[in-house]
């Protein structure tokens, strides 16, 4: 790891603590490319996983940006990923604090994980990775923008902060008997109409092809049994306090969250 990858990653990590805005990295501590925004994204989840006020070790992972409307917003042509801390990871039901979270979404997501650990680089396709599946789940993301201005998002800055990941509540395992890629969903939001989609939205196993392939690139470990969340079938939500939200995958689980 480089010394300017741990001096921007303290930054970052400061930042954060401090519950300062969103802002992108300008100057000498922007990323030149994305394997360096990358490098800082590992120096920041090394200091999660060694200081004392820290989130603690990595448990799983997750993409974002899949949608080509969302990286056009960064200026990408591509997603990105980030790791869940495993501190960050909650079963539902689950009730979280607004005030702990600054600019608290949620998304709404298929967890996977893997029957076997996957390190060096991969060739993962959608039709080569679904034998390694072990689970499936309905999932919550809790995003955390900080604030962010969203006519000035930077996508480096996204990566080297680790993609605003700020936990998953995860619900039961569904088997992998149905098919993964076109599952039903429901979203419930208080007494709203529900919303219906299917996880063809996100292309899951597409997903997970892409961030086991991006990882395990990076020299990193996929481990066998950490969830891998696979992007978002509906659009992110911001809620207020009082919120109570279920998500389904239809005919077989429901996970609820109440925002207190």
């Amino acid at each position: 790891m480089t010394d300017l990858a741990n001096e921007v990653a303290a930054e970052l990590y400061r930042a954060h603590s401090a519950g300062e805005s969103f802002r992108p990295l300008e100057g000498r501590m922007c990323p030149g490319d994305v394997t360096e925004a990358y490098r800082i994204q590992q120096a920041f989840q090394a200091m999660h996983a060694t200081r004392s006020d820290g989130r603690g070790a990595i448990g799983g992972r997750k993409i974002a940006l899949a949608s080509k409307v969302q990286q056009e917003l960064c200026g990408i042509d591509h997603p990105i990923a980030g790791g869940i801390f495993a501190r960050d990871i909650q079963s539902s039901p689950a009730n979280i604090a607004l005030a702990d979270y600054y600019g608290l979404g949620i998304e709404y997501e298929i967890a996977i994980t893997l029957s076997e650990s996957l390190s060096g680089p991969q060739q993962q396709t959608a039709d080569s990775i679904r034998p390694l599946i072990a689970s499936v789940h309905p999932a919550f993301e809790m995003i955390t923008d900080r604030g962010a201005d969203y006519s000035q998002l930077h996508a480096m800055t996204m990566i080297a902060e680790n993609a605003w990941c700020a936990g998953v509540v995860l619900g039961p395992n569904i088997g992998t008997t149905p098919d993964i890629a076109s599952l039903p969903v429901t979203l419930h939001w208080n007494d709203e109409p529900p919303t219906h989609a299917t996880s063809a939205a996100a292309d899951p196993l597409g997903s997970l092809a892409w961030v086991v392939n991006l990882v395990t690139s990076m020299g990193e470990t996929i481990e066998a049994g950490q969830p891998i969340i696979t992007g978002s079938v509906m659009k992110t939500r911001y809620p207020v306090a009082g919120d109570q939200i279920r998500f389904a995958i239809d005919d077989h689980a429901e996970i609820s969250l109440q925002i207190s």
